[in-house]
């Protein structure tokens, strides 16, 4: 009976395909002539939309002058809400494409929270190495117990204006990471690890000189939790709320403001290699 319903109540557009074979090819070039003017006015809206982002870039430079303490920061570092879109980007691809591509099909689940783990504590090590000489001779020259506040500030502003030539030279020990790994793991398509490895380190470097800095949980990889979808993106599949998961890819924090959701995968989770 629904059938015949359906089939007695629905009629088609009265200009559906209906017409003689020329009209319908007048119908077809009014489309055509539609679809190129279309495409003008998106190229036209491109490029008056690069006009307005260079207006935004300059705007933001001059307020940056206008504040005290914003003057040496650099116009093309990114701001903090920037960064937490780049790091939920960096989770939905690049920790995708290693994860699905290389990690799940190699290692089973102890090898992947140790694949993660190690590259974040490491990269983390050796942006630590870099600054940390630099704020004991200041609190040596200066007889301070702490660098906190004020001239951590000023520090932080300072890197931003040089930060793309100040995050080669502390990367210049990158290589190691890549060694370590592969020693304990021997994984294959090493190309999409030194990417992924790139990736993290330009993020948790611009992290770190952010101001006020945004800090990476990196303790939390490899715990387990109950799922929450405001605190968590799964990276396989559907999970449940308060299902339990494993943190793969740590939250990112301001002060105590998460910035970006940990990136979890459930607990449950089916690998080859388990």
């Amino acid at each position: 009976m629904k059938n015949n319903y359906v089939k007695e109540n629905f009629s088609k557009p009265n200009d559906y395909l209906e017409g003689t074979q020329d009209e319908l090819r007048g119908k077809i070039k009014i489309l055509m002539n539609k679809l190129q003017v279309t495409k003008k006015e998106k190229e036209i809206l491109s490029k008056e939309n690069q006009n307005l982002q260079q207006e935004i870039l300059q705007m933001q430079s001059n307020l940056r002058c206008m504040v005290s303490g914003f003057a040496n920061t650099s116009i093309t570092f990114p701001m903090a809400n920037e960064l937490s879109n780049s790091i939920a980007e960096f989770y939905k691809c690049e920790c995708f494409d290693i994860f699905f591509d290389v990690l799940s099909q190699e290692l089973n689940m102890k090898g992947i929270i140790y694949f993660f783990q190690t590259a974040m504590y490491r990269i983390d090590k050796i942006i630590n190495d870099y600054f940390t000489p630099l704020f004991k001779n200041i609190k040596d020259v200066g007889c301070l117990t702490t660098i906190d506040g004020p001239i951590i500030n000023v520090l932080r502003k300072s890197f931003q204006s040089n930060y793309k030539q100040i995050y080669e030279k502390c990367m210049l020990n990158l290589g190691s990471v890549t060694i370590e790994l592969q020693k304990s793991l021997k994984l294959n398509n090493g190309d999409i690890i030194e990417s992924f490895l790139n990736k993290l380190s330009e993020i948790m470097f611009n992290c770190y000189i952010s101001d006020p800095n945004l800090q990476f949980d990196i303790q939390s990889i490899g715990q387990r939790q109950q799922f929450n979808q405001c605190k968590n993106d799964p990276i396989d599949g559907f999970i449940k709320n308060k299902e339990e998961c494993i943190i793969l890819m740590p939250g990112v924090y301001k002060n105590q403001e998460q910035m970006a959701k940990s990136l979890v995968l459930s607990y449950s989770y089916q690998l080859e290699n388990n």
